[in-house]
């Protein structure tokens, strides 16, 4: 039973990748087969490693620093949900300098903190920097805002504070509803000012952790995970390394995934057509063979 759980998650593991690859500019015509075997095939090399002798020590170090890829493509996801979606309409409306600040001053203040917190290890000193940045932040962001109103006297402070605290993910949430159904308020709120700023003190607070070696002297977690040797530990962070890359690069150089992104329903249908068209063909020639075939047969 337990062997069938296995394949049948490989199978949906497999599924979910090859679906999200299928529609992408650069492997939306590969043939699916083909494609399942590949990956198949690439899947079952990479996974030997775990199939030696020290293959249980490669999964628990992985599996160890795997948390804090989790912890980074959520705090990620929530960032775009709650703060990236539709931020063009706010530029719009109060102008970049009032967006970009309000966002600095949210993550900024929590990231002095975590410096004060983990860094230097005094815990008052972290919540009075959380406090004090955040404040001057938004007392900032209300100066800038108010010479915004002067400027546009048409803008009120309550339409101004409802589009820089929750417009785009009050939209988002209005374009989900059709989708998934109703979604409570509740969920816009921590999507933008709760979750994302807890699972960036979660990842600080995991690089931080301790504990205590063989020899009885306390060091890092992070980096040093079941004592085991540097080959794994290295093996383990390179996760982190690369999932942090992906994000980074996704943001400055956007170019890069070009090829990947997904393809519009007319494109697909253009491609469907075509195949349809080239089947349409093939069926013909061989139709138009067959009957020549057969009256050479009759005419013998």
């Amino acid at each position: 039973m337990l062997f069938m759980l296995g394949i049948d998650s490989a199978i949906s593991f497999m599924e979910a990748f090859l679906t999200v690859l299928h529609d992408t500019k650069l492997f939306h015509n590969v043939d699916r087969k083909r494609a399942s075997l590949v990956l198949a095939a690439c899947s079952f090399l990479l996974s030997t490693l775990y199939a030696t002798d020290v293959g249980l020590v490669f999964l628990d170090s992985v599996d160890y620093y795997i948390n804090f890829v989790i912890i980074l493509v959520g705090f990620v996801k929530c960032v775009a949900a709650g703060w990236v979606y539709k931020i063009e309409t706010q530029i719009e409306c109060l102008g970049s300098k009032i967006v970009f600040v309000y966002i600095t001053t949210t993550f900024g203040s929590v990231l002095l903190a975590c410096a004060m917190w983990f860094g230097v290890g005094n815990a008052a000193a972290g919540f009075f920097g959380l406090v004090i940045s955040y404040v001057m932040g938004i007392a900032y962001v209300g100066y800038l805002m108010s010479k915004k109103k002067q400027e546009d006297p048409s803008l009120t402070w309550s339409d101004m504070l409802f589009v820089l605290t929750m417009s785009n993910v009050m939209k988002l949430r209005e374009d989900l509803v059709s989708s998934v159904g109703h979604i409570p308020v509740a969920w816009a709120f921590l999507i933008r000012h709760f979750i994302p700023q807890v699972l960036l003190i979660l990842f600080f607070l995991g690089a931080d952790a301790t504990t205590i070696d063989e020899e009885g002297n306390e060091v890092k977690v992070f980096g040093s995970y079941g004592g085991y040797a540097t080959t794994y530990q290295v093996l383990g962070i390179l996760t982190v390394v690369f999932a942090g890359f992906l994000v980074v690069s996704s943001l400055v150089l956007p170019k890069l995934y070009e090829a990947l992104e997904t393809v519009d329903e007319t494109e697909k249908s253009v491609d469907k057509n075509t195949i349809d068209e080239i089947e349409m063909e093939e069926r013909k020639k061989v139709e138009t063979t067959g009957s020549v075939q057969l009256s050479k047969g009759e005419l013998a």
